[in-house]
């Protein structure tokens, strides 16, 4: 197995490769990346590319799977992502990133991005990754799942998180509702494990991007 350990500087005779990668400045990610999907088809099959001159060139010649190595809970990476999907509508994106928030997650999804595996997980995920995006199917990290579902809240649940998206405290809210404090942690927590996060703020965030419908917080029920 051949392993490239510097970027290519031009997209030609992408055909011989069966993935290619960009933003993969380093040297020990790059290793890693052709390591394991090399071990997985005992061939050569990633091909290493500078994203800032390969995108047009890609274009040209799009391919089926592109890996795009980016930081999702960051602006930058987000950027990258999205730029990516502009000039590569076809292709099937898979954001390799540092271990995101559910937020950074359901953002990449939207983005454009056909899977999600985090670096830590390269060896063991990366390769069925690429296997399962070729057959159509999107792929996140199982303990993220909750973030890209729409989850099943409770209309006490959409209240708190209501609130806690107008910047009220727990008691504040509890003052709004009429309950006890420790009845609107445990509301919290509820919604918490449903969105699959451990913030208010990625919790009002997914909520958001849920598109909630908006309860009213004058009805009291119990």
């Amino acid at each position: 197995m051949a392993v490239l350990s510097e970027p290519v500087a031009d997209a030609r005779n992408l055909r011989e490769y069966s993935c290619v990668v960009l933003g993969a400045r380093s040297k020990e990610i790059r290793e890693r990346i052709g390591a394991a999907l090399g071990d997985a088809s005992g061939g050569t099959p990633a091909v290493f590319l500078d994203e800032a001159e390969a995108l047009d060139e890609l274009a040209n010649e799009a391919p089926e799977i592109l890996i795009l190595v980016c930081d999702l809970d960051r602006a930058a990476g987000m950027a990258a992502l999205r730029r990516v999907r502009r000039q590569l509508q076809e292709t099937a994106i898979v954001a390799l990133t540092a271990p995101a928030t559910a937020t950074g997650v359901r953002r990449g999804l939207d983005a454009g991005a056909a899977a999600i595996v985090f670096e830590p997980m390269i060896e063991s995920t990366l390769a069925v990754t690429i296997s399962a995006v070729g057959s159509g199917q999107a792929v996140v990290p199982r303990e993220l799942r909750a973030s890209v579902e729409r989850p099943a809240l409770s209309h006490r649940e959409r209240q708190v998180l209501t609130y806690v998206c107008e910047g009220l405290t727990n008691s504040q809210i509890a003052e709004q509702l009429f309950l006890s404090e420790s009845t609107v942690k445990s509301h919290l927590s509820s919604a918490f494990t449903k969105f699959g996060v451990r913030s208010r703020r990625e919790a009002a965030a997914l909520f958001l991007e849920f598109d909630q419908p908006t309860p009213s917080t004058s009805e009291v029920s119990t």
